[in-house]
């Protein structure tokens, strides 16, 4: 059977379903909802740093399957508890140890640790990948995302792992403030 462009123009007139378009309401029914804002640049940064490889979609259905484990058990809050539990593990102050001095003898035994602030943008950053870090190992019986669900939950709870580390490191800058002036770290 020959097709001529009349036969073309006229099937794309009447609109018979093509297999692209049938392909893509399949996709429709088979995708979940995303509960995340894609546009939220927390959310993105959360997703980049969740990427590995180049897996950009990997990334999101992990982040996806998170947030909606959080909305199963708490209807409506997954972004609540998305939020605050990444307000709850941001950095404030960092430490960093100061250098031995290159004599022959040396005068101190001990670590010096110098406090530094940390600017808000960094301290975000650095408390979502040690949340990500947490989350990455805790037992591997189960999932990624059901892992960084219950982090973020008890960091949201101002529990956990995470947010212990984080006051005992505030903790330790504390101790040391009198060795040096704050510096801050852009």
């Amino acid at each position: 059977m020959l097709v001529n462009k009349q036969d073309i123009t006229l099937i794309k007139k009447i609109g018979f379903p093509e297999k692209k378009n049938m392909d893509r309401s399949k996709k429709q029914k088979r995708s979940i909802k995303f509960l995340g804002i894609k546009s939220d640049p927390l959310v993105k940064k959360m997703i980049n740093l969740l990427m590995r490889d180049g897996k950009r979609s990997k990334a999101e259905n992990v982040l996806n399957k998170a947030l909606q484990s959080l909305d199963k058990d708490y209807p409506g809050q997954a972004i609540h508890i998305f939020y605050l539990g990444i307000l709850a593990v941001r950095q404030d102050i960092g430490v960093r140890l100061k250098p031995k001095p290159k004599t022959r003898r040396n005068k101190q035994a001990f670590n010096v640790y110098l406090p530094r602030i940390i600017s808000p943008i960094c301290g975000l950053n650095l408390g979502m990948r040690s949340l990500l870090k947490a989350s990455r190992d805790r037992s591997m019986t189960s999932p990624l995302w059901e892992n960084l669900s219950k982090e973020l939950l008890k960091a949201s709870q101002n529990k956990g792992e995470v947010v212990s580390k984080r006051y005992s490191l505030n903790k330790l800058a504390m101790s040391n403030k009198r060795r040096i002036h704050f510096g801050v770290r852009y």
